[in-house]
């Protein structure tokens, strides 16, 4: 299943780090946070009821008078509650917002995907301030009890320590594979971050000011786990897939050190020359003749034909388009451009590049949108007889989408599979999971505690239905790890 995502480019910020000066809540809350007794678990599996009507938002926090706070599909920030009244609070907030939370005052902080930032909305006013800009494809967030928030950045393998009043961040997690949601455990000494695409938990745990390396806590049934790292394999300079192997970087190092996959857009190409102009680049060393653009690195030409681009002007994304007599849709291409695809195109590249070559070798595919590189591998996973080339040599998988995750009042983690609908508790690090539900929903991004407002008792999880726009609500019989807000 194909995901559009978004890119930015990294903030120019320094790395701040950020200490005291809360005015609402202070380190000592975690320890008087811990509760006496984590209490009785139900028996796993549970059977979930259903909630109708709230919206399918990405994610969701609970507020202090009943509201289930979330995004509605016109980007609209509102609340509703459990009889069905709705108040709005923001309009316009954001198109694709990936993680929510309350902050110990009372303001609201969420992930804004669309456009990199991490935003604060005071509920009261509707006043929206961006706390940081530049985020990559932020996706999950939690904060802690000294007010500070932490996003994980899912196209930068990377969670960042936000103050959400001056921007100031520090990386507290780097090097992770698509991290997703964000959450502590009871205490908040241990920060758990999940993986879209390998079904892998982390743990990052506390030392005094500092955070130690993240370990893997724990990993789903039949997930393919945490693929090699394609730079590490090949050396700087090679090139490299990014966005779920749909683009294609270089191997860089960066300021600090690290070697990684960086995209690279082609800004020379557009050197005195304006948006909607001719210009030249390559792909694989071969002559790509495309059209100036806007994007976050500046004006720069697209690894895209321009004929592929032309045939999306004027039509909306997911709608066909035509070309040399294809038809397509138009889709989002990992350098933001929106060009005409088909996939049968790709495909067909991904066959192509493997003929006379064994599994194992490298390969590219070339296509218009989706260029990128990989290894050979057996295609039966995409309904394919023969050799492949898999982008970055990443096994296809419909189960690991690890999405929403969170912990309750006895430490034991929770995650939900995308796809897969299933919500996975984890009680130790490195044991078997046990399946806490299976739910009728291919699309569960997100999983929270209620409050004890409003009806949304306090040991019950819901998790949130991006399918039909609804809410499950899973009696496990014990309450949250605890949030810095506390209505």
């Amino acid at each position: 299943m194909f995901v559009a995502l978004l890119a930015a480019c990294d903030p120019a910020e320094p790395q701040v780090d950020v200490k005291g000066g809360r005015d609402s809540v202070t380190a000592d809350t975690a320890d008087s946070a811990e509760p006496e007794s984590c209490g009785e678990p139900a028996a796993l599996p549970v059977s979930a009821s259903y909630l109708s009507g709230f919206q399918g938002s990405e994610d969701f926090a609970f507020d202090a008078d009943g509201y289930l706070v979330a995004l509605d599909a016109q980007g609209t920030l509102v609340g509703i509650d459990q009889l069905g009244q709705q108040q709005v609070i923001l309009p316009n907030a954001t198109n694709f917002g990936a993680g929510m939370r309350f902050l110990p005052g009372g303001d609201l902080v969420f992930a804004d995907a669309e456009k990199g930032n991490l935003s604060r909305v005071n509920p009261a006013t509707g006043e929206l301030t961006v706390v940081l800009s530049g985020l990559e494809y932020p996706n999950g967030l939690d904060v802690d009890y000294d007010g500070f928030v932490y996003v994980s950045e899912q196209n930068a393998g990377r969670v960042r320590r936000i103050d959400p009043d001056s921007g100031a961040y520090t990386v507290v997690a780097k090097n992770l594979y698509n991290p997703n949601g964000v959450t502590f455990s009871v205490g908040h000494d241990t920060l758990f971050v999940g993986s879209f695409g390998a079904g892998v938990a982390w743990a990052v745990d506390r030392e005094g000011d500092d955070w130690a390396e993240p370990r893997i806590y724990g990993t789903t049934p039949e997930a393919p786990g945490v693929p090699p790292d394609w730079c590490e394999m090949y050396g700087e300079g090679s090139e490299c897939p990014v966005y779920y192997g749909y683009g294609i970087g270089t191997c860089a190092t960066d300021e600090e050190g690290d070697l990684g996959c960086a995209l690279e857009y082609d800004t020379a190409a557009c050197d005195g020359l304006a948006a909607g102009d001719s210009c030249v680049t390559t792909r694989f060393d071969a002559t790509v003749n495309s059209s100036c653009t806007e994007g976050d690195a500046g004006l720069f030409c697209p690894h895209t034909n321009a004929e592929w681009i032309d045939a999306c002007d004027g039509v909306r994304q997911g709608e066909s388009c035509e070309v040399h007599g294809v038809v397509g849709a138009c889709y989002t291409s990992y350098e933001g451009v929106v060009a005409c695809h088909d996939w049968q195109a790709y495909y067909d590249s991904m066959e192509a590049s493997c003929v006379e070559k064994a599994v194992g070798d490298t390969c590219q595919i070339d296509h218009e949108i989706f260029p990128s590189v990989g290894l050979c591998g057996d295609g039966t996973a995409y309904g394919l007889g023969t050799n492949v080339c898999l982008p970055g040599g990443y096994t296809y998988s419909e189960h690991g989408g690890l999405d929403g995750i969170n912990v309750d009042a006895c430490d034991n983690l929770y995650v939900t599979e995308y796809i897969q609908g299933q919500v996975w508790r984890f009680d130790a690090e490195g044991a078997e999971p046990q399946l806490a539900a299976k739910l009728r929903s291919a699309w569960i991004p997100n999983l929270h505690w209620g409050n004890g407002i409003g009806g949304w008792e306090n040991d019950v999880l819901y998790v949130m239905d991006r399918d039909r726009g609804g809410v499950f609500a899973l009696p496990v019989g014990l309450e949250g790890h605890g949030d810095a807000y506390s209505p």
